[in-house]
């Protein structure tokens, strides 16, 4: 016996020519899952298939409505991730550009974070949650320390000012 799709997955990737209000309605389903950026729902519009002019559309209402807002986005993500789990501003700027939204839109965002914050400071803080206060025996642990805060995105400067200018590499 076959299995039936349940009727919202089968509605949500049936093909569609449809209006402003079924994409508005696509729209909204995305956004009540998970905060999207502009780019993120257009790209999942254009998949369903609906057409660039009532993706135009439904973008502007949701802007409108403020339903949309990559700066707030930005900022709530750039936020989460620099203060909450110690990522650097590399890493913060690469998922961000990453799910569309705008250079300057990313700029002023982690901008504004870091604002009274230097990077020392947030990089000090991922290495003291994963490696304890206590200073790091050995170059191997300063090694793998390096490794950890870089690749969290850290600027390789500030890294290399709290680990010292040793073998940290």
């Amino acid at each position: 016996m076959a299995r039936r799709r349940s009727r919202s997955i089968a509605s949500e990737s049936a093909p569609r020519s449809g209006s402003d209000g079924d994409a508005r309605a696509v729209a909204l389903r995305l956004l009540a899952r998970a905060p999207r950026s502009a780019a993120e729902i257009e790209t999942q519009l254009a998949r369903r298939h609906f057409t660039p002019a009532t993706i135009a559309d439904t973008l502007l209402r949701l802007r409108d409505l403020r339903y949309l807002d990559d700066a707030a986005l930005a900022r709530r993500r750039a936020e989460e991730l620099l203060l909450r789990r110690g990522h650097g501003r590399l890493r913060v700027a690469h998922e961000l550009t990453r799910r569309g939204v705008a250079d300057r839109v990313v700029e002023a965002a982690v901008a504004a974070v870091m604002e009274g914050r230097c990077d020392v400071e947030i990089a000090r803080l991922a290495l003291h949650r994963k490696f304890g206060h206590d200073p790091l025996p050995d170059a191997s642990a300063r090694a793998r320390a390096y490794r950890f805060l870089i690749g969290r995105g850290h600027l390789a400067e500030a890294v290399r000012e709290i680990l010292g200018d040793d073998d940290s590499r």
